[in-house]
């Protein structure tokens, strides 16, 4: 993509829900770091999944240098409400819930409407619409303030994870095992999509097909960056990854039966968040291999180094979350309830907990995480110069 010589950057932002608030905090320090280092408008290349998509297409809007914009968003996460997201009053979750109840008792014989999620995500949409100006991504490209951007989602009807690109400059496709690529003008459906948490958000549909959340089945996450033509990846994980084992002491149910709750905090950990640490190990271990072969044989066959930069919390944002759960309203702590106990639900509710408090939490995280690896984020900057 592009005629210049220039090393390309791209930062990836993964999955989450309210996770995501821990991202913006690390975006803050890029921007400052960036800034401090002479090159402001570093990242050529900007990819998303689930709540790194509204993230990275804030981002893809900006008209302000990257620094103030980086602040911003910081700032936007910040100030976020549950409200912002989705309802709570108790008309909109029982009308949700007895929905479910009579589909289940019925076997959906009242009608086709059948419940599809928890909670009713309208304010979700009003928000990102707010946020992110898409018509000034179009405008960004064109003045190569940026190279691409690009949103995943996962098609409901295929199973296929579906990396939606927009881009000034032709990108060549790509189609592997369970993912592709399609070339589009990113929009508020996209985003939305990208972002729909199973179970909790409803499906977004997209022309003819309904779309969830991009991280599941996302076996690979670095690969819309690398497919983008990126030198240099600096990804943002949003999952605490001990050396050792972390065992959750205050729990006094480890050996007793899970719960719902506990069940669903394990799927939604292994179809969300654990991919980008795995991929960021085998984009590690592949870079090894190519060292190894002479400079002008990876060039005769196509093959090239592709450096990564992985900031991933330094502490479990699931404690975090378990210390913020009476921030939750009433109903949607009587929901959690109906799933299991506040022990086994902690993890869950780190997903949808979008509250001032525990947001700000995540971006000071976020952003004293990234400040901790400042060294090694201007070596990567300085390779794109």
């Amino acid at each position: 993509m592009g005629s210049d010589k220039r090393r390309r950057i791209a930062l990836v932002l993964s999955g989450g829900g309210a996770r995501g608030a821990y991202q913006a905090g690390v975006v803050k320090a890029l921007g400052e770091i960036s800034h401090e280092c002479g090159q402001p408008d570093i990242f050529r290349i900007v990819a998303g999944v689930s709540a790194g998509a509204i993230n990275a297409s804030y981002i893809a809007s900006r008209s302000t240098p990257f620094l103030s914009a980086s602040r911003h968003l910081a700032e936007i996460w910040e100030e976020l409400t549950i409200n912002d997201v989705f309802r709570t009053d108790l008309r909109s979750l029982s009308t949700i819930g007895l929905q479910w109840v009579s589909d289940v008792v019925t076997s959906g014989a009242l009608g086709q409407n059948r419940a599809n999620s928890l909670l009713d995500t309208a304010p979700l949409f009003r928000f990102i619409t707010k946020h992110v100006d898409f018509d000034q991504i179009i405008e960004n490209l064109r003045e190569e303030l940026i190279d691409a951007l690009a949103v995943t989602a996962t098609d409901y009807s295929t199973s296929e994870n579906v990396t939606f690109v927009s881009s000034v400059q032709p990108v060549t496709p790509w189609h592997r095992t369970r993912r592709m690529s399609e070339t589009a003008r990113i929009t508020l459906d996209h985003v939305g999509a990208s972002a729909a948490i199973p179970l909790f958000f409803p499906p977004v549909r997209i022309g003819d097909r309904y779309f969830g959340d991009g991280c599941l089945r996302n076996t690979a996450p670095l690969s819309p960056g690398i497919h983008l033509g990126a030198d240099s990846l600096i990804v943002v994980g949003v999952q605490y990854s001990p050396v050792q084992s972390d065992p959750r002491n205050h729990s006094p149910y480890r050996s007793s039966s899970p719960s719902i709750a506990r069940v669903l905090s394990v799927l939604l950990n292994s179809v969300m968040l654990d991919g980008v640490g795995i991929d960021v190990e085998r984009l590690h271990r592949i870079n090894k291999t190519l060292r190894l072969i002479p400079d002008t044989e990876r060039h005769k066959a196509n093959l090239r180094i592709v450096d990564c930069l992985h900031i991933s919390p330094s502490q479990n944002i699931s404690e975090i979350a378990y210390q913020e759960y009476e921030r939750l309203p009433r109903s949607v702590r009587y929901l959690m309830g109906g799933l299991g106990s506040k022990d086994d639900a902690g993890n869950l509710v780190s997903y949808i907990l979008f509250v001032p408090s525990y947001c700000k939490r995540l971006t000071a995280l976020g952003y004293n995480d990234a400040m901790q690896r400042r060294e090694a984020i201007k070596e990567v900057i300085h390779s794109g110069v």
